[in-house]
């Protein structure tokens, strides 16, 4: 494995494919264009990286930080790589990336009358198998209900609150809830 990463730029070789990646991986309601998310990158607090092995396009990930804090906005890894292990690697990259601040991650929650809800459970146990932790935090936006993951014992509620807050996307406006 020849893993990259490298800053995600409309030059890329790889940018037609981050933008298929784009649609396929996330539903409407979840979907923000690669162009919207490099202007997001533009803002100090937001990353857009590419991920690589050697010539084979692998997927992207987008990193918000804030304060002691880097959220997982966005992991998608192409379908052709899927169960290869290069979701964890991803992770074991973000967390070299940005080793003094505590991975968050939030996902679709399980929801037995969901379509894809076999999809969410192993999305929610590829978290757990990659070192993240239940919060007892779950959000709703923009129509879709989530659940909150870190990797720490010590998850700053208010921080995260905050953290959301500087996100700027039309009709996001995140309501919390505890089960």
């Amino acid at each position: 494995m020849k893993w990259n990463i490298e800053q995600a730029a409309q030059e890329s070789r790889f940018w037609n494919q981050v933008n298929l990646l784009a649609k396929e991986a996330f539903p409407p309601e979840e979907y923000l264009a690669p162009e919207q998310l490099l202007k997001m990158a533009e803002e100090d607090r937001f990353d857009f990286w590419i991920l690589s092995d050697g010539d084979t396009f692998v997927g992207f990930m987008v990193v918000q930080t804030y304060k002691n804090l880097a959220y997982l906005f966005f992991l998608a890894i192409d379908s052709s790589c899927r169960a290869n292990g290069y979701g964890s690697r991803a992770i074991e990259t973000l967390r070299a990336l940005y080793p003094d601040k505590i991975q968050v991650v939030d996902f679709e929650m399980l929801d037995e009358s969901a379509p894809n809800n076999r999809q969410r459970i192993k999305r929610r146990q590829f978290y757990l198998k990659n070192g993240y932790k239940e919060t007892g935090l779950f959000l709703s936006y923009l129509g879709v209900g989530y659940e909150v993951f870190c990797m720490s014992d010590h998850f700053d509620r208010q921080a995260f609150k905050d953290m959301m807050k500087e996100i700027r996307v039309e009709g996001f406006e995140p309501k919390y809830f505890s089960k």
